[in-house]
């Protein structure tokens, strides 16, 4: 069996100007709770925007977390600098030389952790990426997860989906003949599942803020209050079932 919790999007600010709650008090928490787990988690997959745009660097991150229980997998997302992230990390993943993706072994499977925010910002993956998932999941002999900041799938809030998810379509037809049984992201600061290349995929919520929900697309996208929370995903011979985790 392999456990994986699943934290994201804390957006660490280094000016203590969160909007609602202290991120990084939350994090703490998580670990807190994390630690006193029977049986304990394997891994933390951290999906990414560890910290916020406005951040020099990750000198007020790094502390925080070496002090978690368990090992730290971390992606980075649209807020994180790649320069800056592949430098305060070294180490912490066999990152790709061209792109931030990497793979780790947790317990009996394999998580793939995908790269998923382009040069320019954009969700998606290049043909660096694809090839390099490509070689990836065709060596894969166990079951995997696969990890990456921005969902892949459609999540029908405008907001979201503006921008789209570049070669989305390769990477579902690469999914589908894979080994890859389950697909956790970020970046919507909420809890979303859908099913998607087969698999069931899902966004987890924040440790940061959340993110106002608009369906229409009328409504401004901002910041709202939100508990805090990370997911528990527990994976079997056979099943894969995730847990909610609430921070209060």
């Amino acid at each position: 069996m392999a456990l994986i919790a699943q934290l994201t999007d804390p957006h660490l600010r280094d000016d203590g100007a969160d909007p609602f709650h202290d991120p990084a008090a939350a994090l703490r928490q998580a670990f807190v709770q994390i630690a006193a787990m029977d049986p304990m988690p394997d891994a933390i997959v951290l999906t990414g925007d560890i910290v916020d745009r406005n951040a020099a660097g990750y000198g007020h991150a790094l502390p925080i977390l070496r002090s978690a229980p368990v090992p730290v997998l971390p992606l980075p997302g649209n807020h994180d600098d790649p320069a800056r992230f592949r430098a305060a990390f070294h180490g912490w993943g066999a990152f790709a030389p061209d792109h931030l993706s990497f793979t780790a072994r947790i317990a009996d499977l394999d998580l793939v952790a995908l790269d998923s925010t382009l040069p320019d910002g954009r969700p998606g993956i290049d043909a660096q990426r694809l090839d390099w998932l490509a070689d990836v999941l065709a060596n894969l002999q166990r079951r995997a997860v696969l990890a990456l900041h921005h969902p892949p799938f459609a999540t029908l809030t405008p907001h979201l989906d503006k921008s789209g998810f570049r070669n989305a379509d390769a990477l579902a037809g690469l999914v589908r003949r894979s080994t890859v049984s389950r697909i956790i992201a970020g970046h919507s600061h909420r809890a979303m599942q859908t099913v998607w290349a087969g698999c069931l995929a899902s966004t987890a919520p924040a440790i940061g803020h959340g993110l106002s929900l608009s369906l229409s697309g009328a409504e401004s996208h901002k910041p709202i209050a939100m508990t805090p929370a990370f997911e528990l995903h527990v994976v079997d011979q056979e099943n894969m079932i995730s847990h909610q985790i609430p921070l209060i």
